[in-house]
């Protein structure tokens, strides 16, 4: 009986220590199921593919609908980030916050201010383009790749969050609430 328990008590001793180690508030856990959780896809591009002209600074830099499927119980709300991951550090572009649970996905072109009426209750902060709040699409020199993120929230609302909340500090109180979280990534040539 005592072989028995030895393997089970490690595993679970090995998974408490690992659940103290912290996350660094820069990039999404990868611990674990919860961090594949969601399904993203576009009518505007597949995965790894380009992404059209008119979502970019060089057109009508309008966000790409986007949508998503499989968020995990106790979802309350959903959070949308744009980054460029060619730059190191990683540049965030976008960040949407405050999408109702019941949401399945973005429409295409959400507007440029704080609450935007086509996504009611949402936020967005200032874009990577300031003072544009909202959506910035890709503007690179050259080829770069970008990652839309949908993360599923365990809050209906990011806590303390305003309309003067930065980019950086929605991403950390994201992070902070994820229960799952599921990417589309796109590339876009001048």
């Amino acid at each position: 009986m005592l072989a028995a328990m030895k393997h089970p008590l490690p595993r679970a001793l090995l998974g408490l220590v690992l659940s103290s180690c912290g996350d660094d508030g820069n990039r999404p856990s990868t611990d674990g199921a919860a961090s594949d959780t969601v399904a993203v896809t576009s009518a505007a591009f597949v995965e790894g593919g380009a992404i059209p002209i008119a979502h970019t600074c060089k057109d009508a830099n309008t966000s790409p609908a986007l949508s998503w499927a499989g968020a995990p119980g106790g979802t309350q709300s959903f959070a949308v980030v744009l980054t460029d991951l060619s730059l190191t550090p990683h540049l965030v572009h976008w960040v949407i916050y405050d999408i109702p649970a019941a949401a399945t996905g973005l429409p295409e072109g959400v507007e440029n201010t704080y609450a935007p009426a086509s996504v009611t209750p949402a936020h967005q902060a200032v874009s990577v383009h300031a003072p544009i709040v909202g959506y910035y699409g890709p503007c690179p020199p050259s080829q770069h790749t970008y990652e839309f993120a949908a993360y599923a929230l365990d809050v209906a609302t990011l806590p303390g969050a305003t309309d003067q909340t930065s980019r950086a500090d929605a991403l950390t109180s994201i992070l902070a609430h994820k229960l799952g979280t599921g990417t589309l990534t796109g590339s876009f040539t001048p």
